[in-house]
């Protein structure tokens, strides 16, 4: 909204109508240059897990549905899909083999508790990604969980549910 404050990308309004486009995709290839990074030093990219909170799980969605590379995951805590209009000509072919969580705290007044139920439907009807079967060994698809009375922010129930995802997700190494 033309204030001077840290962000991966400038948020005109929280109605999202408008999106700053060309900042999304500005800090989409910075996340692709640390995750070529990573696996220039020798980390697999599917023990990569990419995530976010508010903007920094847009931003972990953009980069992660459209990024060469199949990661190990993406975790989105209050955050939406950006670029709806685009992101599906955009994205990568293992988008359906992604495992992704995503919490959300109800009383969220910024990015409504709404929307990211929307986006998360958005994501199972525009590519077919399955709500995550969380009895199988190798988890994918979306585990969307909702957190009672959390606003804008994350609770010790939501990052306990993120752990135990992670350690499904990316398992110790023997």
């Amino acid at each position: 909204m033309g204030m001077e404050m840290p962000a991966w990308f400038d948020i005109e309004s929280f109605d999202f109508k408008t999106e700053d486009e060309r900042g999304m995709l500005q800090t989409v290839h910075q996340l692709n240059q640390l995750i070529t990074a990573e696996v220039d030093a020798g980390t697999p990219a599917d023990r990569i897990v990419l995530g976010g909170f508010s903007q920094g799980g847009a931003v972990t969605l953009l980069t992660g549905l459209t990024t060469e590379r199949k990661l190990g995951g993406l975790t989105v805590l209050s955050g939406w899909v950006p670029l709806k209009s685009k992101i599906k000509s955009m994205a990568s072919d293992h988008v359906k083999k992604l495992p992704i969580f995503w919490g959300h705290g109800k009383a969220d007044p910024l990015v409504r508790h709404i929307w990211g139920v929307q986006s998360a439907e958005f994501l199972k009807d525009t590519f077919g990604i399955k709500t995550a079967d969380e009895s199988e060994p190798k988890l994918t698809g979306i585990t969307f969980r909702s957190y009672d009375g959390v606003p804008h922010s994350t609770s010790e129930a939501e990052l306990e549910d993120l752990q135990k995802w992670l350690q499904k997700v990316i398992p110790q190494e023997a």
